[in-house]
């Protein structure tokens, strides 16, 4: 035979990259074991679908994520036909039952006047929709207004009168006894001026805050034995609880006072989860997500007299995950999805990518929600040359995935994240995101690019009966 004119046709690189959520949750019904079979599966699929393929070369690597990210055995992408798949693990739930005190710090002013007994029946709600969720909790409530304190404590609740603030301290208790101490919250309270979180005035609100989660891990409480104790004789004080902060506010302040607020909860350890009101680089979205917490958007709830939902949203994410700090001193509850894009982000720039690379393909999997700062490290991937021409597909595992955020991943309204409520249909989903998105990415179509998108034709598979019903 003769040699083709000018030597062999050189092949082009086709990365392919796994993004595989081992989170606690993971570990639960099966979820890891069934990753790994699907994706172990789906090999030898993929070797034939780049046999059939010879001008492009297919590189593997994994990525893995939870508290943090990092490369899966190694960073280097390795060649389709030498990669052998090792077992991802997914991280042990730190505690089955974990120990917390959770903290309510709740704006009394008279901008809450159609949230206020809202508030109250869905704190009650949640007292009882965390304890379903088997954790061990202790529950404490901080009233804040300007104006100054408008009833009597008569020993319910501390009063404390700051530089402009007015607040009400009640003690970290029982579940039952909070909802007691809830309905003593009335508007203007504290007075009826507005709350603004995180002007400087706020700073002096925070270690009165720290305080209360120091008076459980003490063991002093009101009534001089903490609830948790008396649930549990054997626990030791010194053996600091879990600690949760939820701050509910429909007004913001400027940031002036943000570093030294987070600087407040981040020592003590307090991740903080805020319903509060949404705006660009706010104090509200920032203090949740610089301390490991989560933001929901209370203007969305606005006349609406129940925040039940927003609450049990914010008691399923505070039951699963536990917080964890990282070695650069950050807080982590476990499923650092914009920390994957931000490794995965590094690698889409030339180099280490070539000029004459193939679309890469990147496969997000996660059965949760990302407890981290996942837009900026999204736009962090979109920046990239090659992190904006990639082919982007995500799979759900189970219900409580958050698919708008991976529609986000993906980016393009014609391919849906792909939903796997049991061990079956993620195997099918698997193989079809390893050969018919590998052999779209490395046809010829898909080396025409322009304007950040590709032309990569793509159908993603319809849902079919499934035999084993749902597990997840």
């Amino acid at each position: 035979m003769c040699p083709l004119p000018g030597g062999k046709l050189a092949t082009r690189p086709l990365h392919f990259i796994w993004m595989c959520d081992k989170s606690g949750s993971m570990s639960i019904d099966g979820k890891m074991d069934a990753l790994n079979g699907a994706i172990r599966q789906a090999l030898p699929s993929m070797r034939q679908v780049a046999d059939d393929n010879p001008n492009a070369k297919v590189l593997l690597r994994t990525l893995k994520f939870s508290h943090g990210a990092e490369w899966h055995i190694t960073s280097d992408a390795i060649a389709l036909d030498s990669f052998q798949w090792h077992d991802l693990e997914a991280d042990a739930m730190q505690n089955p039952n974990p120990q917390l005190d959770i903290v309510f710090l709740v704006d009394t002013s008279g901008s809450m006047s159609g949230e206020i007994n809202a508030v109250k029946s869905s704190c009650q709600s949640f007292a009882e929709r965390i304890i379903r969720e088997g954790a061990d909790v202790s529950l404490g409530l901080v009233g804040f207004g300007i104006g100054g304190n408008r009833g009597s404590s008569k020993g319910v609740y501390t009063v404390h009168k700051l530089s402009r603030y007015t607040i009400g301290v009640w003690q970290l208790t029982s579940p039952q006894d909070f909802k007691r101490n809830v309905q003593s919250l009335s508007l203007g309270l504290f007075g009826y001026g507005g709350c603004y979180i995180a002007d400087p005035d706020t700073v002096d609100i925070f270690p009165h805050v720290v305080r209360l989660f120091e008076s459980s891990a003490s063991g002093v409480a009101a009534s001089g034995r903490s609830f948790l104790e008396s649930l549990n004789p054997a626990r030791s004080p010194q053996n600091q609880n879990q600690r949760i902060l939820v701050i509910i506010s429909d007004e913001i302040g400027n940031s002036s006072g943000l570093s030294q607020i987070v600087s407040e909860l981040k020592r003590a350890s307090i991740t903080t989860h805020v319903l509060g009101v949404p705006r660009r680089s706010g104090a509200h979205e920032s203090i949740a997500s610089m301390t490991g917490g989560k933001f929901w958007d209370i203007t969305r709830s606005k006349g609406v007299q129940d925040f039940s939902g927003l609450l049990g949203t914010v008691a399923d994410t505070i039951a699963k995950e536990m917080t964890k700090t990282l070695a650069d001193g950050s807080l982590s509850a476990g499923t650092d999805m914009g920390t994957a894009l931000n490794l995965v982000a590094q690698q889409m720039k030339m180099p280490p990518m070539s000029d004459r690379a193939l679309p890469p393909v990147l496969v997000l999997i996660s059965d949760g929600q990302p407890t981290d700062d996942f837009q900026k490290g999204l736009d962090e991937l979109m920046r990239k040359p090659w992190g904006k021409k990639a082919v982007r597909i995500a799979i759900a595992i189970g219900q409580d995935a958050e698919l708008d955020v991976l529609q986000k991943f993906i980016g393009h309204n014609e391919i849906k994240p792909l939903r796997a409520n049991n061990p079956e249909e993620l195997t099918r989903y698997i193989k079809w995101a390893s050969t018919a998105v590998l052999k779209a990415a490395s046809s010829p179509a898909s080396q025409a690019a322009s304007g950040g998108k590709i032309n990569v034709p793509l159908q993603t598979p319809a849902p079919e009966p499934s035999s084993s019903g749902d597990v997840w």
